[in-house]
């Protein structure tokens, strides 16, 4: 038996992971499937058992899985183990310039830094749990919020997140308050 990990052996969390039991030239004969993690083969992983297995990725479900089909006559075959691991999606962090409290009538630039290797970031901006869009006094260019003329309304949450296609397909959500004084 081969075992197949989709989408890859390195997953975020919250991925969907499946893993496929191939038993080569395994004919017209009717398997049983047994799944196995960590070296442990006296005890399935999971029941009932079958060709294919799916999950949502966790820590905890990070380790070395391996396959056995057992056949109609008792005779048995252990795939190799694969290991699946298992890693929090890239973090975001806001930045603010200048430092907060800012003061009324400035423009502020807030920017959303992702910490990852992957290019092609979406950027969204959120206030108070509201996204915002390009307006007279917002702008939103890419991974940076400009807000001109600050006034006492803009203090509040701001958070933003990183979007993008392919994997990993989003960023952690980060948040700065912002202070603005009179």
């Amino acid at each position: 038996p081969v075992v197949t990990v989709k989408p890859d052996q390195r997953v975020f969390i919250g991925e969907t992971v499946t893993l496929t039991c191939d038993i080569q030239r395994g004919g017209d004969i009717q398997w049983r499937y047994s799944w196995f993690r960590d070296g442990d083969t006296d005890y399935p992983y999971t029941t009932p058992t079958t060709a294919e297995i799916s999950f949502t990725a966790d820590v905890s479900r990070g380790g070395e899985y391996r396959c056995r089909g057992e056949r109609s006559d008792s005779h048995t075959d252990f795939s190799d183990a694969v290991t699946l691991t298992v890693s929090d999606p890239p973090t975001s962090t806001v930045t603010v310039t200048p430092d907060s409290p800012v003061f009324t009538g400035e423009t502020v630039n807030l920017k959303c830094v992702i910490n990852s290797d992957h290019s092609n970031w979406r950027y969204e901006w959120y206030k108070d749990s509201v996204i915002l869009q390009t307006s007279d006094r917002y702008t939103v260019n890419r991974d940076t919020l400009t807000i001109r003329g600050a006034t006492e309304s803009d203090q509040g949450q701001y958070w933003c997140k990183g979007q993008r296609d392919g994997r990993p397909n989003s960023s952690t959500f980060s948040s700065l308050s912002l202070s603005v004084k009179g």
